[in-house]
């Protein structure tokens, strides 16, 4: 269904017949032979998908992981649809539109957003990429957040909003991961809070109260 033709300077084409009868070809520049050879047989899956109407989930993932330039050669020889245009917004930008679109929120959640957002562009930069942060991202983040001061579990809630703010990028296709997925944001009891209330004191505190109730 398809052949390899070997150029000159060890480049590679790959030529092929569409479903209407016409032949194309896909120029792949320099590639090895073993290179070529995957790259056929993937686009002869391809291929017969198109004809079928039906795509296997493993043609499907090879077809999203190719680079722009490759996936737009598919697309001249209309064999895929062209990718939606990628939006990207920065870091600054996206959270002023989530916390203030938020309007079903209490005022306190309000508090808590400001403060992680804060803190997010403090490290960051307001004209980060959204689309730029990392896993390792995250965590240099987390460690921002312990050199900052702050106590362990008040570190955990500030992930566990961060993680929301980038769940909701996520939904909204902005990004393909969320990078904060991972962080703890569990919170956990502090011993050193715990304070014992004696029968005496707890009598001096209802004294003390103005009523009953």
């Amino acid at each position: 269904m398809a052949s390899i033709s070997r150029d000159p300077n060890g480049r590679k084409r790959i030529l092929f017949v569409a479903g209407d009868g016409s032949r194309k070809t896909i120029r792949l520049g320099k590639s090895s032979l073993k290179q070529a050879e995957a790259f056929k047989l993937k686009l002869e899956a391809l291929i017969a998908g198109r004809i079928t109407g039906s795509i296997d989930n493993e043609t499907a993932r090879w077809v999203a992981g190719l680079p722009d330039d490759i996936h737009g050669k598919l697309v001249a020889a209309g064999l895929v649809m062209a990718r939606a245009a990628t939006v990207s917004l920065t870091l600054g930008q996206f959270l002023n539109e989530y916390t203030q679109g938020r309007c079903d929120v209490k005022p306190n959640t309000q508090f808590v957003y400001g403060r992680t957002c804060k803190h997010l562009i403090e490290h960051f930069g307001p004209d980060k990429l959204l689309s730029e942060i990392t896993t390792g991202d995250a965590d240099a983040w987390r460690l921002y957040l312990v050199k900052y001061g702050l106590a362990e579990n008040t570190i955990r809630r500030t992930c566990g909003i961060a993680r929301q703010f980038f769940r909701a990028a996520c939904r909204r296709k902005l990004i393909a991961d969320n990078p904060f997925i991972e962080l703890k944001v569990g919170v956990q009891g502090n011993k050193t809070r715990e304070y014992y209330l004696s029968r005496q004191d707890a009598e001096k505190i209802l004294e003390a109260c103005p009523d009953k109730q």
